[in-house]
Protein backbone atom coordinates (compact mmCIF):
# COMPACT_ATOMS: atom_id res chain seq x y z
CA UNK A 1 0.00 0.00 0.00
CA UNK A 2 2.76 2.48 -1.10
CA UNK A 3 2.81 6.12 -1.81
CA UNK A 4 4.24 7.40 -5.28
CA UNK A 5 6.86 8.93 -3.07
CA UNK A 6 8.14 5.86 -2.04
CA UNK A 7 11.32 4.18 -3.59
CA UNK A 8 11.59 0.55 -3.72
CA UNK A 9 14.57 1.18 -6.73
CA UNK A 10 17.46 0.16 -4.02
CA UNK A 11 15.14 -2.01 -1.54
CA UNK A 12 12.71 -1.70 1.39
CA UNK A 13 11.02 1.98 0.95
CA UNK A 14 10.82 4.42 3.86
CA UNK A 15 7.05 4.38 5.60
CA UNK A 16 5.65 7.00 8.16
CA UNK A 17 5.05 5.27 11.28
CA UNK A 18 1.05 6.24 11.23
CA UNK A 19 1.08 4.36 8.22
CA UNK A 20 1.36 1.43 10.30
CA UNK A 21 -1.96 1.76 11.43
CA UNK A 22 -3.64 1.22 8.57
CA UNK A 23 -1.88 -1.94 7.98
CA UNK A 24 -2.87 -2.91 11.68
CA UNK A 25 -6.58 -2.56 11.22
CA UNK A 26 -6.96 -3.87 8.06
CA UNK A 27 -5.30 -6.97 9.18
CA UNK A 28 -7.43 -6.73 11.65
CA UNK A 29 -10.76 -6.84 10.05
CA UNK A 30 -9.34 -9.51 7.54
CA UNK A 31 -8.77 -12.09 11.06
CA UNK A 32 -12.18 -10.77 11.96
CA UNK A 33 -13.68 -11.46 8.18
CA UNK A 34 -11.70 -15.08 7.71
CA UNK A 35 -13.91 -16.07 11.37
CA UNK A 36 -17.10 -14.98 10.65
CA UNK A 37 -17.01 -16.13 6.59
CA UNK A 38 -16.11 -19.76 8.55
CA UNK A 39 -18.64 -19.77 10.87
CA UNK A 40 -21.57 -19.26 7.79
CA UNK A 41 -19.52 -22.13 6.26
CA UNK A 42 -19.93 -24.88 8.69
CA UNK A 43 -20.53 -28.22 7.25
CA UNK A 44 -18.26 -27.20 4.38
CA UNK A 45 -14.69 -28.56 3.58
CA UNK A 46 -13.41 -25.40 1.58
CA UNK A 47 -13.38 -21.78 1.64
CA UNK A 48 -12.69 -20.07 -1.60
CA UNK A 49 -12.00 -16.42 -1.43
CA UNK A 50 -9.82 -13.57 -3.06
CA UNK A 51 -7.74 -10.78 -1.96
CA UNK A 52 -7.61 -7.83 -4.08
CA UNK A 53 -4.69 -5.20 -3.05
CA UNK A 54 -5.37 -2.74 -5.64
CA UNK A 55 -1.70 -0.50 -4.32
CA UNK A 56 0.05 -3.04 -2.37
CA UNK A 57 3.80 -2.11 -3.09
CA UNK A 58 6.93 -4.02 -2.29
CA UNK A 59 6.06 -5.83 0.66
CA UNK A 60 8.78 -4.46 3.03
CA UNK A 61 9.19 -1.06 4.56
CA UNK A 62 11.90 0.56 7.25
CA UNK A 63 10.62 3.09 9.46
CA UNK A 64 11.47 6.75 8.63
CA UNK A 65 14.85 7.51 10.26
CA UNK A 66 14.90 3.18 11.64
CA UNK A 67 16.30 0.32 10.60
CA UNK A 68 14.06 -1.79 11.26
CA UNK A 69 11.84 -3.60 8.75
CA UNK A 70 8.11 -3.72 8.84
CA UNK A 71 5.87 -6.10 6.19
CA UNK A 72 3.58 -4.86 3.77
CA UNK A 73 -0.50 -5.62 2.91
CA UNK A 74 1.03 -8.52 0.86
CA UNK A 75 3.06 -10.00 3.68
CA UNK A 76 0.32 -9.23 6.30
CA UNK A 77 -2.12 -10.67 4.20
CA UNK A 78 -0.43 -14.08 3.71
CA UNK A 79 0.14 -14.23 7.82
CA UNK A 80 -3.02 -13.12 8.36
CA UNK A 81 -4.36 -16.09 6.14
CA UNK A 82 -2.10 -18.43 7.81
CA UNK A 83 -2.87 -17.14 11.25
CA UNK A 84 -6.66 -17.79 10.45
CA UNK A 85 -6.31 -21.49 9.22
CA UNK A 86 -5.04 -22.12 12.48
CA UNK A 87 -8.20 -20.13 14.84
CA UNK A 88 -11.10 -21.14 12.41
CA UNK A 89 -9.96 -24.81 12.46
CA UNK A 90 -8.94 -25.04 16.44
CA UNK A 91 -11.76 -26.84 17.54
CA UNK A 92 -12.84 -28.43 14.28
CA UNK A 93 -12.62 -32.25 13.60
CA UNK A 94 -12.60 -31.84 9.99
CA UNK A 95 -10.19 -29.07 8.51
CA UNK A 96 -11.83 -26.31 6.87
CA UNK A 97 -9.43 -25.49 3.96
CA UNK A 98 -8.87 -22.06 3.18
CA UNK A 99 -8.69 -21.64 -0.76
CA UNK A 100 -7.41 -17.87 -0.82
CA UNK A 101 -6.30 -16.36 -3.87
CA UNK A 102 -4.10 -13.43 -3.71
CA UNK A 103 -3.78 -10.46 -6.46
CA UNK A 104 -1.29 -7.70 -5.46
CA UNK A 105 -1.15 -4.64 -8.30
CA UNK A 106 0.87 -1.84 -8.43
CA UNK A 107 1.54 0.81 -11.12
CA UNK A 108 5.25 1.38 -10.00
CA UNK A 109 7.69 -1.59 -11.76
CA UNK A 110 10.01 -1.56 -8.94
CA UNK A 111 7.56 -1.95 -6.44
CA UNK A 112 5.95 -5.09 -7.86
CA UNK A 113 9.92 -6.54 -9.09
CA UNK A 114 10.55 -5.90 -5.12
CA UNK A 115 7.85 -7.82 -4.17
CA UNK A 116 8.07 -11.02 -6.33
CA UNK A 117 11.60 -11.28 -5.04
CA UNK A 118 10.41 -10.58 -1.30
CA UNK A 119 7.72 -13.43 -2.07
CA UNK A 120 10.75 -15.44 -3.30
CA UNK A 121 12.60 -15.39 -0.52
CA UNK A 122 9.86 -16.08 1.72
CA UNK A 123 9.05 -19.02 0.36
CA UNK A 124 6.06 -18.13 -1.52
CA UNK A 125 7.87 -18.31 -5.27
CA UNK A 126 5.80 -21.72 -6.00
CA UNK A 127 2.90 -19.82 -5.98
CA UNK A 128 3.39 -16.93 -7.83
CA UNK A 129 1.35 -17.13 -10.90
CA UNK A 130 -0.98 -19.76 -9.15
CA UNK A 131 -2.92 -18.36 -6.08
CA UNK A 132 -0.83 -15.24 -6.15
CA UNK A 133 -1.11 -12.75 -8.87
CA UNK A 134 1.49 -10.26 -9.36
CA UNK A 135 0.29 -7.62 -11.55
CA UNK A 136 2.07 -4.61 -12.79
CA UNK A 137 -0.56 -1.60 -13.37
CA UNK A 138 -2.63 1.19 -12.12
CA UNK A 139 -5.82 -0.46 -10.61
CA UNK A 140 -8.40 1.37 -12.58
CA UNK A 141 -6.60 -0.20 -15.32
CA UNK A 142 -6.85 -3.76 -15.05
CA UNK A 143 -10.40 -4.01 -13.19
CA UNK A 144 -12.04 -5.95 -15.63
CA UNK A 145 -9.01 -8.80 -15.44
CA UNK A 146 -9.10 -8.62 -11.87
CA UNK A 147 -13.02 -9.39 -11.64
CA UNK A 148 -12.82 -12.13 -14.18
CA UNK A 149 -9.83 -13.58 -11.87
CA UNK A 150 -12.19 -13.86 -8.72
CA UNK A 151 -15.34 -15.08 -11.02
CA UNK A 152 -13.28 -18.12 -12.25
CA UNK A 153 -12.37 -18.64 -8.07
CA UNK A 154 -16.09 -18.41 -7.15
CA UNK A 155 -17.96 -18.62 -9.81
CA UNK A 156 -21.53 -18.35 -8.03
CA UNK A 157 -20.66 -15.48 -5.17
CA UNK A 158 -17.99 -13.85 -6.76
CA UNK A 159 -16.53 -13.36 -3.19
CA UNK A 160 -13.89 -10.73 -3.06
CA UNK A 161 -12.09 -8.49 -0.36
CA UNK A 162 -10.55 -5.46 -1.62
CA UNK A 163 -8.16 -2.88 0.46
CA UNK A 164 -7.90 -0.12 -2.16
CA UNK A 165 -5.15 2.45 0.28
CA UNK A 166 -5.08 4.21 -3.28
CA UNK A 167 -2.16 7.06 -3.91
CA UNK A 168 -4.11 10.00 -3.58
CA UNK A 169 -7.59 10.17 -3.44
CA UNK A 170 -9.02 10.00 -7.32
CA UNK A 171 -7.41 6.22 -8.25
CA UNK A 172 -10.23 4.63 -7.23
CA UNK A 173 -13.78 6.58 -9.31
CA UNK A 174 -16.74 5.82 -7.84
CA UNK A 175 -18.15 4.03 -10.57
CA UNK A 176 -15.53 1.27 -10.62
CA UNK A 177 -16.35 0.08 -6.93
CA UNK A 178 -20.04 0.05 -8.63
CA UNK A 179 -18.88 -2.21 -10.98
CA UNK A 180 -17.47 -4.57 -8.64
CA UNK A 181 -20.70 -4.49 -6.06
CA UNK A 182 -22.33 -4.93 -9.59
CA UNK A 183 -20.81 -8.00 -10.53
CA UNK A 184 -19.39 -9.32 -7.62
CA UNK A 185 -22.05 -9.33 -5.00
CA UNK A 186 -20.30 -11.34 -2.79
CA UNK A 187 -17.53 -8.50 -1.77
CA UNK A 188 -16.47 -5.88 -0.26
CA UNK A 189 -14.28 -2.64 -0.18
CA UNK A 190 -11.71 -1.03 2.36
CA UNK A 191 -11.34 2.54 0.59
CA UNK A 192 -8.93 5.31 2.12
CA UNK A 193 -8.42 8.66 1.40
CA UNK A 194 -4.79 10.89 2.81
CA UNK A 195 -7.06 13.79 3.96
CA UNK A 196 -4.34 15.92 3.87
CA UNK A 197 -3.88 15.63 0.02
CA UNK A 198 -7.71 15.65 -0.78
CA UNK A 199 -7.82 19.08 1.28
CA UNK A 200 -4.73 20.21 -0.32
CA UNK A 201 -5.86 19.91 -3.77
CA UNK A 202 -9.54 20.19 -3.60
CA UNK A 203 -10.32 23.90 -3.55
CA UNK A 204 -12.92 26.12 -5.74
CA UNK A 205 -11.17 26.44 -9.13
CA UNK A 206 -11.01 22.75 -9.07
CA UNK A 207 -14.18 21.52 -7.52
CA UNK A 208 -15.49 20.42 -11.03
CA UNK A 209 -12.86 18.22 -12.11
CA UNK A 210 -12.84 16.82 -8.58
CA UNK A 211 -16.19 16.18 -8.38
CA UNK A 212 -16.21 14.51 -11.71
CA UNK A 213 -13.23 11.94 -10.57
CA UNK A 214 -14.93 10.87 -7.43
CA UNK A 215 -18.81 10.87 -9.34
CA UNK A 216 -19.98 13.22 -6.69
CA UNK A 217 -21.35 16.87 -6.88
CA UNK A 218 -19.41 18.82 -3.81
CA UNK A 219 -20.88 22.09 -5.21
CA UNK A 220 -24.56 20.37 -4.04
CA UNK A 221 -22.24 18.93 -1.19
CA UNK A 222 -21.63 22.36 0.01
CA UNK A 223 -24.39 23.74 0.33
CA UNK A 224 -23.45 26.91 -1.03
CA UNK A 225 -20.74 27.28 1.12
CA UNK A 226 -16.77 28.06 0.02
CA UNK A 227 -13.89 24.90 0.32
CA UNK A 228 -11.42 27.19 1.31
CA UNK A 229 -13.29 28.92 4.04
CA UNK A 230 -14.41 25.48 4.65
CA UNK A 231 -10.80 24.35 5.17
CA UNK A 232 -9.84 27.25 7.67
CA UNK A 233 -11.55 24.66 10.52
CA UNK A 234 -10.00 21.83 10.55
CA UNK A 235 -12.65 19.60 12.35
CA UNK A 236 -15.37 21.52 10.28
CA UNK A 237 -13.39 19.95 6.87
CA UNK A 238 -13.04 16.75 8.25
CA UNK A 239 -16.87 16.79 8.87
CA UNK A 240 -17.49 17.91 5.54
CA UNK A 241 -15.50 14.60 4.37
CA UNK A 242 -17.61 12.46 6.73
CA UNK A 243 -21.27 13.90 6.40
CA UNK A 244 -21.63 15.32 2.94
CA UNK A 245 -18.78 13.86 0.57
CA UNK A 246 -19.44 10.07 2.28
CA UNK A 247 -23.12 10.06 1.55
CA UNK A 248 -23.01 10.94 -1.88
CA UNK A 249 -19.87 8.86 -2.45
CA UNK A 250 -21.47 5.41 -1.13
CA UNK A 251 -24.36 6.31 -3.26
CA UNK A 252 -22.33 6.20 -6.01
CA UNK A 253 -20.10 3.22 -5.71
CA UNK A 254 -23.71 1.25 -5.42
CA UNK A 255 -23.27 -0.12 -1.64
CA UNK A 256 -26.02 -0.53 1.03
CA UNK A 257 -23.88 -0.58 3.83
CA UNK A 258 -20.92 1.37 4.85
CA UNK A 259 -18.79 3.46 7.71
CA UNK A 260 -17.41 6.57 7.26
CA UNK A 261 -14.61 6.58 9.90
CA UNK A 262 -11.12 8.13 10.38
CA UNK A 263 -7.43 6.76 11.22
CA UNK A 264 -6.32 9.35 13.48
CA UNK A 265 -2.83 10.67 12.79
CA UNK A 266 0.32 9.90 14.97
CA UNK A 267 0.28 12.03 18.17
CA UNK A 268 -2.87 14.26 17.05
CA UNK A 269 -6.38 14.16 17.66
CA UNK A 270 -6.79 14.59 14.02
CA UNK A 271 -7.84 11.93 11.28
CA UNK A 272 -5.28 11.52 9.16
CA UNK A 273 -7.00 9.04 7.04
CA UNK A 274 -10.28 8.65 5.75
CA UNK A 275 -11.65 5.22 5.69
CA UNK A 276 -14.41 3.81 3.97
CA UNK A 277 -15.89 0.30 4.18
CA UNK A 278 -18.74 -0.83 1.64
CA UNK A 279 -20.59 -3.70 1.46
CA UNK A 280 -23.76 -5.48 0.66
CA UNK A 281 -24.27 -6.79 4.24
CA UNK A 282 -25.14 -5.47 7.97
CA UNK A 283 -22.94 -8.51 9.15
CA UNK A 284 -19.51 -6.79 6.91
CA UNK A 285 -20.89 -3.36 8.37
CA UNK A 286 -20.79 -4.97 11.89
CA UNK A 287 -17.25 -6.86 11.74
CA UNK A 288 -15.72 -3.58 10.29
CA UNK A 289 -17.32 -1.11 13.73
CA UNK A 290 -16.46 -4.20 16.10
CA UNK A 291 -12.64 -3.41 14.56
CA UNK A 292 -12.64 0.81 15.19
CA UNK A 293 -14.04 -0.25 19.04
CA UNK A 294 -10.97 -2.34 19.19
CA UNK A 295 -8.00 -0.46 17.84
CA UNK A 296 -9.91 2.27 19.42
CA UNK A 297 -7.17 4.45 20.24
CA UNK A 298 -6.86 4.83 16.32
CA UNK A 299 -9.81 5.72 15.23
CA UNK A 300 -12.21 9.21 15.40
CA UNK A 301 -15.36 10.16 13.98
CA UNK A 302 -17.09 13.41 14.15
CA UNK A 303 -20.80 13.31 14.88
CA UNK A 304 -23.13 11.69 17.47
CA UNK A 305 -22.98 8.92 19.11
CA UNK A 306 -26.78 7.63 18.51
CA UNK A 307 -28.75 5.91 15.39
CA UNK A 308 -28.31 10.01 14.06
CA UNK A 309 -24.46 10.56 13.69
CA UNK A 310 -24.44 12.38 10.84
CA UNK A 311 -27.40 14.39 11.87
CA UNK A 312 -27.92 17.45 9.51
CA UNK A 313 -27.68 20.54 10.73
CA UNK A 314 -25.25 22.46 9.03
CA UNK A 315 -24.16 20.09 6.22
CA UNK A 316 -24.56 17.66 8.87
CA UNK A 317 -22.10 19.28 11.11
CA UNK A 318 -21.94 18.05 14.98
CA UNK A 319 -19.54 17.68 17.52
CA UNK A 320 -20.81 15.98 20.64
CA UNK A 321 -16.96 15.16 21.91
CA UNK A 322 -13.99 17.30 22.27
CA UNK A 323 -11.47 16.07 19.49
CA UNK A 324 -14.37 13.95 18.07
CA UNK A 325 -15.91 10.52 19.33
CA UNK A 326 -12.97 8.54 19.68
CA UNK A 327 -14.22 4.96 20.14
CA UNK A 328 -13.01 4.98 24.29
CA UNK A 329 -14.96 4.16 27.23
CA UNK A 330 -16.63 8.07 27.34
CA UNK A 331 -17.85 7.39 23.61
CA UNK A 332 -19.34 3.65 24.61
CA UNK A 333 -21.38 4.99 27.54
CA UNK A 334 -22.59 7.91 25.37
CA UNK A 335 -23.34 5.66 22.91
CA UNK A 336 -25.44 3.58 25.08
CA UNK A 337 -27.45 5.86 26.53
CA UNK A 338 -28.26 7.33 23.10
CA UNK A 339 -29.21 3.88 21.94
CA UNK A 340 -31.76 3.46 24.76
CA UNK A 341 -33.66 6.40 23.59
CA UNK A 342 -33.52 6.31 20.28
CA UNK A 343 -34.14 2.30 19.83
CA UNK A 344 -37.00 3.07 22.29
CA UNK A 345 -38.42 5.58 19.58
CA UNK A 346 -37.59 3.80 16.56
CA UNK A 347 -39.57 0.81 17.98
CA UNK A 348 -42.63 2.83 19.36
CA UNK A 349 -43.00 4.98 16.07
CA UNK A 350 -42.91 1.69 13.76
CA UNK A 351 -46.03 0.43 15.68
CA UNK A 352 -45.63 -3.16 14.57
CA UNK A 353 -43.14 -5.91 15.57
CA UNK A 354 -39.34 -5.64 14.20
CA UNK A 355 -36.87 -8.59 14.11
CA UNK A 356 -33.58 -7.49 15.79
CA UNK A 357 -31.86 -8.15 12.78
CA UNK A 358 -34.01 -5.17 10.37
CA UNK A 359 -33.75 -2.95 13.37
CA UNK A 360 -29.97 -3.26 13.26
CA UNK A 361 -30.02 -3.21 9.12
CA UNK A 362 -32.39 0.00 8.71
CA UNK A 363 -29.93 2.23 11.00
CA UNK A 364 -26.54 0.51 11.50
CA UNK A 365 -25.46 2.92 8.72
CA UNK A 366 -25.62 6.22 10.67
CA UNK A 367 -24.83 4.50 14.32
CA UNK A 368 -20.95 3.94 15.39
CA UNK A 369 -23.22 1.30 17.80
CA UNK A 370 -22.10 -2.52 16.89
CA UNK A 371 -24.81 -5.19 17.16
CA UNK A 372 -23.62 -6.28 20.64
CA UNK A 373 -24.42 -2.57 21.60
CA UNK A 374 -27.70 -2.46 20.49
CA UNK A 375 -28.69 -5.89 22.19
CA UNK A 376 -27.33 -4.31 25.70
CA UNK A 377 -29.46 -1.40 25.10
CA UNK A 378 -32.36 -3.40 24.45
CA UNK A 379 -31.58 -5.65 27.49
CA UNK A 380 -31.87 -2.52 29.36
CA UNK A 381 -35.37 -1.40 27.54
CA UNK A 382 -36.73 -5.26 27.51
CA UNK A 383 -35.69 -5.09 31.72
CA UNK A 384 -37.55 -1.63 32.69
CA UNK A 385 -40.30 -3.47 30.53
CA UNK A 386 -40.29 -0.63 27.97
CA UNK A 387 -39.86 -3.60 25.36
CA UNK A 388 -40.78 -6.99 24.37
CA UNK A 389 -38.36 -9.21 22.97
CA UNK A 390 -39.57 -12.60 21.73
CA UNK A 391 -37.40 -15.81 20.34
CA UNK A 392 -39.32 -17.04 17.12
CA UNK A 393 -39.99 -20.19 19.31
CA UNK A 394 -42.20 -17.96 21.88
CA UNK A 395 -39.86 -17.77 24.67
CA UNK A 396 -38.97 -14.00 26.38
CA UNK A 397 -35.77 -13.01 26.09
CA UNK A 398 -34.25 -10.44 28.02
CA UNK A 399 -30.55 -11.50 28.33
CA UNK A 400 -28.08 -9.11 25.27
CA UNK A 401 -26.33 -12.45 25.23
CA UNK A 402 -28.85 -14.74 23.99
CA UNK A 403 -30.49 -12.61 21.54
CA UNK A 404 -30.43 -13.54 17.75
CA UNK A 405 -31.53 -11.54 14.43
CA UNK A 406 -34.82 -13.49 14.17
CA UNK A 407 -36.08 -12.53 17.70
CA UNK A 408 -38.75 -9.97 17.47
CA UNK A 409 -39.24 -6.88 19.23
CA UNK A 410 -42.40 -5.05 19.92
CA UNK A 411 -43.55 -2.06 22.61
CA UNK A 412 -44.83 -2.87 25.89
CA UNK A 413 -48.12 -1.57 26.63
CA UNK A 414 -46.90 -1.63 30.17
CA UNK A 415 -44.08 0.97 29.10
CA UNK A 416 -44.01 4.06 31.22
CA UNK A 417 -41.78 5.53 28.68
CA UNK A 418 -44.03 5.59 25.73
CA UNK A 419 -47.41 6.38 27.83
CA UNK A 420 -45.35 9.55 29.43
CA UNK A 421 -42.88 10.92 27.11
CA UNK A 422 -44.39 9.74 23.32
CA UNK A 423 -47.80 9.83 24.37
Amino acid sequence: MAKKHYDWAEGPAEIDAHSLTKHEVLVGYLLRYLQQRTLNARGRERLRITLVDGFCGGGLYTIRGQSKLILGSPLRMLAAVDEARILVNKDRTKPLELDVQYVFIDKDASAVSFLSKVLQERGYGAAIGKSIHLIHEEFAKVNDAVIQLIKRHTPRAGTALFFLDQYGYIDVPANLIQRIFSELPGSEVVLTFHVSSFATYTNDQFTNHVSGKLAIDIGSALGGRSIEKLKEDDADWRRFIQAALYQALVRNCGAQFFTPFFIRGEGSGHGEYWLVHLSQHPRAQDVMKQVHWKHQNHFVHYGGAGLDMLATHTMGFRQEFNGGFQFDDVARSESTKALVQQLATNVYVRNVPVQLGELFSSTCNTSPATSSMYKTALEQLAGQSDILVTSKNGKRMTRARYMSDTDVIERSRQSSLFSTSMG
